[in-house]
């Protein structure tokens, strides 16, 4: 991860440092290099390192000097992340304005985010510990059900301390009735507070609105807020963060919007989490042995995955024609009919020929596979780490 996706990450996190169950969900959380037995309360140690390191911060000065340049910066962070003082309130205090405050306190962010990079998360990047951090592939989808309504109202507790800390009122327009969607929650929720975070970094006036439009076709979660000039510089330095939270939207099939008043002037704002209606994935298993395919439907029980299984590999060229599914897995050691003739006769066929097949064996012959229009092949006994990879490879799953 680059330096400036960081800074992004750090500012959301900071914002929910005394909500320990944001926290301890937040991406960077695992990351960081933490003493031994603190693992168990992992989200309160890195909130006494952060208070720690905004105490390093300060002046060498003894007596605080409001005013002084140099006592700035220290001053906004003690105030703001272990005083709990508004923003509004800590302004008048070191006798600037609302605006001069918002540029003092993205630059103390940056030096505080600095500081905890240096000294926590660059040893790992210098010494290669850090090659897959923050990777996105370290996380599996566990999609499942969701009542978004439910899920949105949920999410009003947890910003409440925030919020009021900020003076700013979410007024939330929902429907009555619930709204199905199929998503990870876990990621879902992540994704709408650190949405709603940032948004509340942009606003300059006195309330969020978070409504809901479900139509046929799309189901859209809209946040709006008045901010002014100052988005342009507020939206530079979360860039990289907001990139970082479309590409795992993406994963889910949700899509997120940006729009703003027009440059240098004030006016409405707006965040747009736009979530399509995706097809469910079907995959058939052709498999002898219904162990295999049990094992086959305990691997994929939590990636939103259809899975259908033929035990008479005889079976299989009409089920694929039928179901036309996403992916076929195909076993190769079966009586009477073996794999390759399969795959053979799927290739011949203009009704299935274009679905990709997984071929597993426990013959280690991927270039026969390949050769014959396998898609993918794995060598049994199959992992599901393993299987899952290939589906995610073959956009089979997100």
């Amino acid at each position: 991860m680059e330096r400036e996706t960081f800074a992004a990450l750090f500012k959301d996190l900071i914002s929910h440092l005394y909500d320990l169950t944001v926290l301890e969900t937040h991406p960077l959380t695992k990351h960081f290099p933490l003493p031994s037995g603190s693992s168990k309360h992992r989200a309160e140690a890195i909130q006494k390192l952060i208070l720690y390191e905004i105490e390093q911060l300060r002046p060498s000065n003894k007596d605080p000097q409001p005013q002084s340049l140099e006592w700035r910066p220290y001053l906004i962070l003690f105030k703001r992340y272990v005083q709990g003082e508004s923003p509004r309130d800590i302004a008048n205090a070191l006798y600037i304005g609302d605006r001069q405050f918002r540029r003092d306190h993205s630059r103390a962010l940056q030096a505080l985010s600095q500081r905890v990079w240096e000294r926590y998360f660059l040893p790992q990047v210098r010494n290669g510990s850090a090659e897959t951090l923050f990777s996105e592939d370290e996380f599996v989808l566990h999609p499942e059900k969701l009542d978004l309504v439910g899920l949105l109202r949920s999410l009003e507790g947890i910003l409440a301390q925030r919020l009021r800390s900020e003076q700013i009122y979410l007024d939330l327009r929902l429907p009555d009735h619930p709204i199905p969607i199929k998503a990870d929650r876990v990621l879902l929720r992540q994704i709408l507070l650190s949405l709603i975070n940032y948004s509340v970094q942009l606003c300059t006036g006195p309330r969020l609105e978070l409504w809901v439009d479900n139509q046929a076709d799309q189901t859209v979660v809209q946040i709006d807020f008045e901010t002014d000039e100052q988005w342009e510089t507020s939206r530079d330095d979360g860039k990289d963060f907001l990139d970082y939270v479309s590409t795992w939207g993406k994963r889910m099939q949700v899509q997120i919007v940006e729009s703003y008043p027009s440059r240098r002037q004030k006016g409405l704002a707006s965040l747009k989490l736009i979530f399509s209606p995706a097809r469910q994935q079907t995959i058939l298993i052709v498999d002898d042995q219904a162990a295999a395919l049990r094992m086959y439907e305990r691997y994929l029980s939590h990636v939103g995955v259809e899975v259908v299984g033929v035990t008479n590999p005889e079976q299989t060229l009409e089920a694929a024609r039928h179901l036309q599914p996403s992916l076929i897995i195909l076993d190769v050691m079966m009586p009477h009919l073996d794999g390759w003739e399969i795959l053979q006769a799927l290739q011949l066929d203009p009704l299935t020929r274009k679905i990709p097949v997984l071929v597993c064996s426990a013959w280690d012959e991927p270039d026969l596979a390949y050769s014959l229009g396998a898609a993918a092949f794995l060598k049994k006994p199959i992992l599901q780490r393993t299987l899952l990879d290939v589906l995610y490879q073959l956009n089979i799953i997100g």
